[in-house]
């Protein structure tokens, strides 16, 4: 984590904050947008909302972390701490736009109670810790690594928010080549045992988890040699890039070469579905493209593919030396490493000039940078990846089975998306991040091959239609607009997902609304920049834990903010989230209160209008409350539970025959959120878990939207 800037916060001139904190505000799960609020000081408005979020009015425990700057404002990240070390993943992030106004909250801290605090004090002064060289044996037997580090691991203690409070850990991060890949845990400060954990490594296919690599035979490499070597390796790079030059600056060279692409693979450019893997060479003649290949690295004659945001080099098994040429001429066709090299340089070079293009330079940068790429990796695998890290420590990886990787734009692209989100939202990860992820990294990819000649008549609703799409592997699409949101569950990366009789995959839930928006806009006759613009605008300024409403939310807000005067790209894409039950329709509906005694089915107070939203309150720690909801046919119910800071009230929802359909249980401050789709008379349950009741402790506000 980055040291605190208190100087920083507090340096921050304070001017004026107009209106309430809760006026012209509107919430989604962790994000709260804002219109018609002036606030040019991010410490003034966390001290205008610290009851709102649960915050000590002196804001004691959150520190500035980072500042990030968009096209549309600035984006202030504060680290939230407790006892001197860091909730993990508790950031709250205040976006103040360029003409002064508050845009958006975006809040992952925890009330701290006293009896929280009281159970960190004993976790960390009274009770055994393991140390963290246990720490970091358990996690290597946890991942049985098999495969030479990337990066040497790393161990800190943070606290884990959990449902009834926190808990201290050693989180633990360890990077490996793949198949055995990175991941980080979080262990029991106290006894090691798995808390949690999520993969750094983000592969094109394929779901990854601990318990699958518990799963796996074979021997494991020894921890500290393992880590000698990597670090060994890390203390040699300077001196090897020194004598060799292996790394451009972010300058360009100004020295082109030329080298074969297929743009974007062979059977979008011919438009055929015969050419498969086996065809023989003569059949992709004519799908080679000559290209450009933009300031080159030119060292005693030799030429090399690293220039200012791409570096090709050897880090995965299998080892092969990166292609060079003593004319900056690269001839080499499909089946020669050579072509992979180029054909890679190509694209990534081509996809930063283009995010370039669209504003996102200088302090807005995004992967302004060489970035280290490896075409021939993962051990040979038919699978590609982003491997996560620092910035400059991360890279991806492509490998070569079946249909090699690199051969088609739409692997190359969907991974470089994985790059993109991360270095705009370092803490992307939990909630529905899986997902959005590879559906975003799916429709960049999309959004490019669209742009080709062929691009809107061969294929168009596949993503990878080179790589898949045959006998290598399926593919996905990027019409599902059959797969419907359900905010009770969670969407990881690559998950089969059944919804209303309909299975789909995960990642083609989020991939959907995007490209059905693009597709939709470039009919209408707006540029495609315009669109790509909206979408990576709208990870500016957010967290950890985001869910997919929230994240359509920022995008539609990101198309107002954008393009004020032309509310069809705000429109478009909230009509395309509306169609995947994402979001729900816009309706204003009536404000009430909580009429009492609710505490049963047959006393249930009756929600009758669409967008209703309840003033309740917990009377006591025994109340219960029930609300009377009427689903039309057609129509999917959105409820979403909002407990006061400092409380944590659970939603549950039943049918008519008291069937439990659905529930949520986030823990205190957090808002508990479920759909379901089947029409007929539903009752929304409120109960008490934790936190404050009666008139000034236990209010809450339930709205229900279909």
């Amino acid at each position: 984590m980055r040291p605190f800037a208190r100087p920083l916060l507090a340096s921050l001139i304070v001017l004026a904050y107009a209106g309430s904190a809760h006026a012209d505000s509107y919430s989604v799960d962790n994000l709260t947008l804002f219109s018609a609020t002036a606030a040019t000081s991010a410490d003034e408005v966390l001290r205008q909302n610290a009851s709102r979020y649960g915050l000590p009015a002196s804001l004691n425990n959150l520190g500035l972390v980072k500042v990030q700057e968009s096209l549309t404002g600035k984006h202030y990240h504060y680290q939230q701490m407790l006892r001197g070390l860091p909730v993990d993943r508790a950031e709250i992030i205040v976006s103040i736009g360029k003409n002064g106004q508050l845009q958006k909250i975006f809040n992952e801290t925890r009330h701290i109670s006293d009896k929280v605090d009281a159970s960190a004090v004993n976790q960390l002064y009274n009770q055994a810790q393991i140390s963290e060289d246990q720490a970091l044996d358990k996690a290597w037997t946890n991942m049985k690594v098999q495969h030479p580090l990337v990066a040497a691991p790393s161990s800190e203690l943070v606290w884990v928010p959990t449902k009834d409070g926190v808990q201290l850990a050693r989180k633990v991060r360890i990077e490996a080549q793949m198949p055995t890949g990175g991941f980080v845990q979080f262990l029991n400060a106290h006894d090691g045992t798995v808390i949690g954990s999520y993969s750094t490594s983000l592969p094109r296919r394929g779901k990854r988890s601990l318990d699958a690599r518990a799963e796996l035979a074979g021997p494991v490499l020894d921890r500290r040699t393992a880590t000698k070597a990597v670090n060994d390796n890390l203390a040699a790079r300077p001196r090897l890039s020194a004598q060799a030059g292996a790394v451009a600056a972010a300058t360009p060279s100004g020295i082109n070469g030329s080298g074969y692409a297929f743009d974007p693979d062979p059977r979008t450019v011919l438009n055929t579905d015969a050419l498969t893997d086996t065809s023989p060479a003569s059949a992709f003649d004519a799908a080679y493209s000559t290209k450009t290949l933009r300031d080159l690295t030119v060292t005693s004659g030799v030429y090399k593919l690293s220039g200012p945001f791409v570096n090709i080099k050897d880090i995965e098994s299998p080892n092969t030396a990166p292609s060079t040429t003593s004319n900056g001429v690269w001839t080499a066709k499909r089946g020669n490493d050579a072509f992979d090299d180029t054909n890679v340089y190509f694209h990534l070079d081509q996809s930063q000039r283009y995010i370039q293009s669209l504003g996102f330079t200088g302090t807005k940068s995004i992967i302004n940078r060489p970035l280290d790429v490896d075409t021939n990796g993962v051990n040979g695998d038919d699978n590609s990846h982003y491997s996560g890290g620092s910035a400059g420590s991360d890279y991806l990886a492509f490998g070569h089975g079946c249909v090699n990787d690199s051969e088609d734009a739409d692997v190359i692209l969907h991974e470089y998306g994985h790059g993109i989100q991360a270095n705009i939202d370092s803490s992307w990860s939990g909630g529905d991040t899986g997902a959005m992820g590879e559906g975003f990294g799916d429709y960049w990819a999309a959004s490019y091959s669209y742009s080709t000649p062929n691009g809107k008549i061969y294929h168009p609703e596949w993503a990878f239609s080179w790589d898949g799409h045959g006998a290598c592997w399926d593919g996905r699409l990027l019409n599902r607009t059959d797969a419907k949101y359900n905010a009770s569950k969670t969407y990881g990366a690559h998950q089969s997902v059944t919804e209303g009789g309909v299975t789909f995959q995960s990642d083609e839930l989020w991939s959907a609304p995007l490209y059905q928006s693009m597709v939709a806009l470039i009919a209408a006759g707006k540029p495609r920049a315009n669109i790509d613009q909206i979408i990576l605008e709208a990870h500016f300024g957010l967290g950890s834990n985001i869910k997919m409403p929230a994240m359509a939310t920022a995008i539609v807000n990101a198309a107002k903010t954008l393009f004020p005067s032309d509310l069809s790209y705000a429109n478009t894409f909230q009509a395309k989230f509306e169609a995947q039950n994402i979001l729900s329709s816009v309706v204003s509906g009536p404000t009430i209160s909580e009429v009492e005694s609710n505490n049963t089915t047959a006393t249930a107070q009756a929600i009758t209008t669409a967008g209703t939203t309840v003033n309740g309150t917990m009377s006591a720690s025994t109340d219960v409350d029930y609300y009377k909801i009427v689903l039309p046919t057609g129509k999917t119910l959105a409820v979403t539970l909002t407990p006061n800071a400092s409380s944590d009230y659970d939603l549950e929802l039943y049918n008519s025959a008291g069937t439990k359909v659905a529930s949520s249980v986030n823990g205190t401050g957090a808002a508990d959120s479920v759909s379901y789709g089947t029409a007929g008379t539903l009752y929304a349950k409120v109960i008490y878990y934790a936190g404050g009741t009666g008139a000034t402790s236990g209010k809450y506000t339930l709205k229900a939207s279909w």
